[in-house]
C-alpha cells in the first residue's frame, strides 16, 4: 500500500502513530472483553486475557457521581478532592494525535439511597441500567464474597454485542481497611488516590495489566498515582484521537497487548485490584494473592442484554 503524506505536520504525524503501532507488542496493557475470564485468571503470570470484544464507551464526556454519605473515614470534600486528581490523572493523557475520545466529569453527588439502589451497585434486571456512575463507600460492612480482602471493586455494565459500556460504578471497601486521604500515606493505612486511580482505569475499560510498575498492575502500591506510558498507551489504544480526514494512530479492535512482565520486588505490594461484570449471572474475576496479602480491587462485569 502506498501511502501520500501532504504535509510536514501530517508527515510527523504519520511518524508517531508508526512509532506507536511499532512499540505496542512491548506493551502490557490489557483491556476488559466481552468474554468472561476464568475464575483466578492471572494475566501477570499469563498474559492478557484476548478473546472477546474490547470494551469502551462511546465518545464524549462520561459522568461519575459520589455518594453524599461519603465514608466515617473520608470526608466527602477530601473524597470529592480525591476523584478528582484520580480521574484528571487518566483526563490529562496525551496521545500521540490529540487527546483521547473520552474524558470522565465530576457530576456531583447522589443521595446515599439512591446510591443504594444503583443498578451498578444492586441486582436489576440484565436489561437495565442506569445513567449514574457512583463512587460509594462500604462502611457498614463489604456486601461481597470475597476471601480475598479486596480494597475496591469496579462493576462494568455493557453491551454483549456493542461492547459499549453503559454504567460503571466503584465500591470502596471501607469497612475492613483504613483509608489516607493523605499522599504518601502513613504506615498501616492504604492510599486512597492510589487506588481510585487504579479504579479510574477499570471505569475507562482497562484491565490489569502484566507490567509490574503500571497503575494498573493488579497489585496496589502506596503513592502510585502517576500514570506510567503503559496505562496511557492503553487509554489511547480504546480512545484514539480521530484526525480530520483520516484515522487515528491506534486502533480500538486489539483487545490486549501481552509481554513479559516485570518482577514483583519489595513488599509494599500489598494488595490485588479487579474488575466485576453485571449479568444475569454475576461472577468475580479477582486473581489470587498469597494468604498474607489483602486484595486491593475486584473487578466485575455487567453483560447488558441490549446493544
Amino acid at each position: 500500500m502506498v501511502v501520500f503524506v501532504r504535509s510536514a505536520a501530517a508527515a510527523a504525524l504519520l511518524a508517531a502513530c508508526v512509532a506507536l503501532v511499532s512499540s505496542r507488542q512491548a506493551l502490557a496493557f490489557c483491556r476488559t472483553t466481552t468474554s468472561q475470564i476464568p475464575v483466578g485468571y492471572d494475566p501477570s503470570v499469563t498474559g492478557c486475557w484476548s478473546q472477546g470484544k474490547g470494551l469502551a464507551w462511546a465518545v464524549g464526556s462520561v459522568p461519575y457521581e459520589l455518594s453524599a454519605a461519603a465514608s466515617k473515614q473520608v470526608s466527602l470534600q477530601d473524597a470529592t478532592r480525591i476523584a478528582h486528581l484520580a480521574f484528571k490523572a487518566w483526563n490529562d493523557v496525551a496521545c500521540p494525535a490529540g487527546t483521547p475520545m473520552v474524558k470522565a466529569y465530576d457530576n456531583g453527588t447522589v443521595s446515599a439511597k439512591a446510591a443504594a439502589s444503583d443498578c451498578g451497585l444492586a441486582q436489576c434486571a440484565p436489561t437495565v441500567h442506569d445513567s449514574q456512575h457512583v463512587i460509594v463507600f462500604d462502611d457498614d460492612g463489604w456486601p461481597h464474597n470475597d476471601p480475598a480482602n479486596t480494597l475496591a471493586l469496579t462493576t462494568v455494565t455493557y453491551g454483549v454485542s456493542s461492547a459499549e459500556i453503559f454504567d460503571a460504578d466503584i465500591e470502596i471497601n471501607s469497612s475492613e481497611h483504613v483509608l489516607s486521604v493523605q499522599e504518601p500515606p502513613p504506615a498501616g493505612t492504604f492510599d486512597l488516590q492510589a487506588i481510585l486511580t487504579h479504579e479510574a482505569g477499570h471505569f475507562y475499560g482497562l484491565a490489569h495489566a502484566t507490567d509490574a510498575l503500571a497503575i494498573m498492575y493488579a497489585y496496589y502500591q502506596p503513592g502510585a498515582v502517576a500514570l506510567t506510558t503503559d496505562d496511557t498507551a492503553g487509554l489511547c489504544a480504546i480512545y484514539p484521537h480521530e484526525v480530520a480526514g483520516g484515522c487515528a494512530c491506534a486502533s480500538a479492535q486489539a483487545t490486549s497487548h501481552g509481554s513479559s512482565y516485570a518482577s514483583l520486588f519489595g513488599v509494599s505490594v500489598i494488595a490485588l485490584f479487579g474488575v466485576r461484570r453485571r449479568s444475569a449471572g454475576r461472577y468475580a474475576c479477582a486473581g489470587h494473592a498469597p494468604a498474607e496479602v489483602p486484595v486491593l480491587a475486584a473487578c466485575r462485569s455487567a453483560q447488558q442484554e441490549s446493544g
